[in-house]
């Protein structure tokens, strides 16, 4: 019994190592691992955002760019496909080419190097009701 609860016990411990691992990974995947890129992930998205889309509508509310973040990141509820809408001030309105595929319960840079204060909306594929958060 001794030796099946040792077994036991560094198969868990393998699994949490694999765990952390896989963990470490995906914030690695979302940039490169320096210590100070890390934290301006973590800083980006402590200043997350709630986005709530109703049934019927395609568009998302109004956002404004920050400093915390250098992209425009979307983490819906249940997979998406998104692309964002810019509304600068002195020039016509646009929106991006393509659709991303946004992921249930996961960040996705949806917009890269936006200059800070750039007012913006989510397009969606979709006119189903989608809620979830946002970062820029």
């Amino acid at each position: 019994m001794l030796k099946n609860s040792r077994f036991l016990s560094g198969i868990s411990g393998l699994v949490l190592a694999a765990g952390s691992l896989m963990g470490s990974a995906s914030v690695a995947g979302a940039a490169d691992a320096s210590p100070q890129r890390s934290e301006q992930i973590k800083s980006c998205f402590d200043h997350a955002h709630t986005y709530y889309k109703e049934s019927g509508a395609y568009y998302s509310g109004m956002g404004k760019t920050t400093s915390d973040c250098a992209n425009i990141n979307i983490k819906p509820k249940t997979t998406r496909d998104v692309k964002v809408c810019f509304y600068p001030k002195n020039e016509a309105n646009f929106c991006q080419d393509r659709y991303t595929t946004a992921k249930a319960n996961e960040w996705t840079s949806i917009a890269f190097n936006v200059l800070d204060g750039s007012e913006f909306t989510f397009l969606f594929r979709s006119d189903a009701q989608s809620d979830g958060w946002w970062a820029a």
